[in-house]
């Protein structure tokens, strides 16, 4: 009898324990649906409008910031995103650091669906973790997984590595926790193993995030063909973007194309930026010859 008693408390405790916890927590059904239309389809393309990868990110602001990884759009020149099932390109990118690996656009929309910030800190090893993302671009793919490691990878990159399967098209994607609330954001930097995943720690890029400091670069819009795809044209895309090195290169085959005081200039800035003070000092120097020959 009292065998029989024991087991059957114990049977009962894991019935109130089970109820008590799926109560505590939405189902992954829950989440998906809650969290689905605020995932974004992030389309990068080149100069020629060709397809180079495909990602995500997510709406973190309904008045349209959309936050993603700087690797993913890195190197691109157009941008799509799609998001709560409707295409737009950006206006913006206000917020932006390289080092950190994120960047935030501005698109043109208001009242949109958007994701809550979680503190990572308080993540642990063994937590089930949730992603929406597009792999091999199919969207709005649901997966789970648990927290496996967090990673220190230093100079304030740090990481959460999980379990699930990753591929192509995860880039970028929200990494949400038991309540639905982002985490982490998917990173695929070269550094790291590509059969291992890792997420972005959201407290190391929140400051980022929350920061009133707004970039405001021009974004070159996919659907406009006012401007020929000059070189120099290119150059003034990517320097517009924060991509001052890959500007420089753009300049440097525009003057190929024609020598002008302007370009000159444009090399002088990216430079400097870059802080190559001489390179920029010898290129406003040539800006200044080639005017005064006029």
């Amino acid at each position: 009898m009292r065998k029989f008693f024991s087991a059957a408390t114990f049977s009962a405790l894991i019935f109130i324990a089970t109820s008590l916890y799926s109560q505590q927590f939405p189902s992954g059904y829950e989440i998906f649906e809650r969290s689905k239309n605020a995932v974004a389809i992030i389309n990068v393309y080149d100069e020629n409008r060709n397809l180079m990868r495909i990602g995500a990110g997510f709406t973190y602001t309904p008045d349209g910031q959309i936050v993603t990884t700087y690797n993913l759009v890195n190197g691109g020149t157009y941008v799509k995103i799609k998001v709560n099932d409707k295409e737009y390109v950006p206006l913006a990118i206000y917020k932006i650091d390289r080092r950190r690996d994120v960047i935030v656009y501005k698109i043109d929309a208001n009242n949109l669906p958007f994701l809550g910030i979680a503190n990572s800190d308080n993540v642990k090893v063994g937590d089930r973790v949730f992603t929406i993302g597009n792999p091999k671009g199919l969207e709005r793919s649901f997966s789970e997984g648990i927290i496996s490691a967090k990673r220190d990878f230093g100079a304030g990159k740090v990481y959460f590595q999980f379990t699930g399967q990753t591929t192509e098209g995860m880039e970028g994607s929200p990494l949400l926790d038991e309540n639905g609330n982002v985490i982490g954001i998917i990173s695929s930097r070269s550094y790291m193993e590509k059969d291992l995943n890792f997420a972005i720690q959201i407290n190391s890029i929140k400051e980022i995030l929350e920061s009133s400091e707004v970039k405001n670069f021009s974004v070159p819009n996919f659907f406009v063909y006012e401007k020929p795809l000059t070189n120099f044209n290119l150059g003034l895309s990517y320097e517009s973007m924060g991509n001052h090195a890959t500007a420089i290169w753009y300049y440097l085959k525009s003057l190929k194309d024609e020598v002008t005081p302007e370009t000159y200039r444009r090399l002088a800035y990216c430079h400097e930026q870059l802080g190559n003070y001489k390179i920029a000092e010898s290129y406003y120097k040539r800006a200044k010859e080639l005017e005064e020959k006029k």
